[in-house]
């Protein structure tokens, strides 16, 4: 029988159920909640961290036209006559429907009312065991098997480890894409200062093909997604309980809390030795910024993108800090180029409410009118906000 590493960690939310049934018991039958109102708040803690992950869903309707190498290509809007739109999400712990988290917190949400042409997800599906041999060669694939289906040059939208791959795709398929916008994607992994980075750097490869090993061949995403809350671990192991405690008997906010950490929690597994030569060939040894990586018996020049790009960072992000988007405008040939900074934190540049609102309209309306380079969005002074499960830094 497999071992699914990821459903084990799934389990402890089942604890946090079974510890708040306990204490609901304790508190109807000595009254202390008459007494002692944190008891309320304590009860509602604990309800909203045992409830249990939820099966991935996406907000807008979809269907699925394809499915090869490990992705599905979903198209959501299929009765618009400009250029399509593909938005390729990340692929480091957690599932795709980021990219359509829920009512104002959907980038396809905004695509649908602000873009003039289809709109498709490359989603990237949880490995198994017959996909530990899977790499990033199967992945640039996977891109290009979905841009053949959709059949026409598309603008690509990448997101976080969605950006380089994007940008690994453009550069070597230049005659298939339109334009390319890199969001909150590292493409210079050596630049800023990424706490990803020092770790990936400080650490030998043989640590990382022990967590490998560890999964059968696969990287779990539980072990990922505690890397990155490890970054950050006063706020990610005392801060959001802490709020959550606080806040106990604010509705709205427990059910943010719950939908998000549903997201969260709902761990993703990647292939084996894709994770490894990501480590290895881009934390490690930044080759693509060096001219130096090769993929499909090819090496990747950025030099060969002169389509229009949109580089946008969040002023906030503390995983991908905006000199490690910025640094392409350096290495392409591209003349319209936008330089665009939000308010945000790394999720929060994909799904933040406000930058849904506020800027992603903009962007979506210059992609499709083809006016990138001519109207850039003015980058705004980050606002010092509480924390909130919806801004939470600790992804990938």
């Amino acid at each position: 029988m497999e071992m699914n590493l990821d459903s084990m960690m799934m389990s402890m939310a089942d604890l946090n159920r079974a510890t708040f049934q306990l204490a609901e018991k304790m508190v109807s039958a000595t009254y202390l909640d008459r007494w002692h109102p944190w008891m309320e708040k304590t009860r509602a803690y604990l309800q909203a961290k045992g409830e249990p992950p939820e099966t991935a869903q996406w907000y807008s309707p979809n269907q699925v036209i394809l499915e090869e190498y490990k992705t599905a290509l979903r198209q959501f809007i299929a009765d618009k006559k400009g250029s399509p739109l593909i938005i390729i999400p990340p692929e480091a712990g957690h599932d795709s429907t980021i990219v359509d988290y829920g009512p104002g917190q959907s980038l396809v949400e905004s695509a649908r009312d602000n873009y003039d042409g289809n709109v498709f997800v490359l989603d990237k599906l949880p490995a198994t065991f017959e996909d530990t041999g899977y790499s990033i060669d199967d992945a640039i694939l996977s891109m290009d098997a979905s841009l053949d289906k959709i059949g026409e040059p598309v603008n690509i939208i990448g997101f976080c480890q969605g950006g380089w791959q994007a940008a690994i795709y453009t550069a070597l398929f230049p005659e298939k894409v339109k334009s390319l916008t890199v969001a909150a994607g590292p493409i210079d992994f050596h630049a800023g200062d990424a706490k990803i980075t020092e770790m990936a750097k400080g650490l030998p490869m043989g640590f990382y093909e022990e967590m490998v090993a560890l999964g059968g061949g696969n990287m779990t995403g539980a072990f990922i997604v505690q890397g990155f809350m490890l970054m950050n671990p006063v706020d990610r192991f005392l801060g959001d309980d802490l709020n959550l405690f606080n806040h106990g008997d604010d509705t709205e906010y427990v059910q943010r809390h719950t939908k998000f950490q549903a997201w969260y929690k709902r761990y993703q597994t990647v292939p084996g030795l894709m994770y490894l030569q990501i480590v290895h060939r881009l934390f490690q040894e930044n080759r693509l910024i060096k001219g130096k990586l090769e993929i499909l018996d090819r090496m990747v020049d950025l030099k060969t993108i002169t389509q229009p790009l949109i580089l946008i960072g969040g002023l906030n992000d503390d995983i991908t800090p905006p000199p490690q988007v910025m640094a392409m405008k350096n290495h392409v040939s591209s003349k319209a180029i936008d330089e665009i900074l939000v308010p945000a934190g790394h999720i929060g540049v994909f799904m933040g409410s406000d930058i849904i609102k506020n800027y992603w309209p903009g962007i979506l309306k210059n992609i499709s009118a083809g006016r990138i380079g001519q109207k850039p969005v003015q980058p705004k002074q980050a606002p010092k906000q509480p924390p909130s499960p919806k801004t939470s830094k600790a992804t990938g």
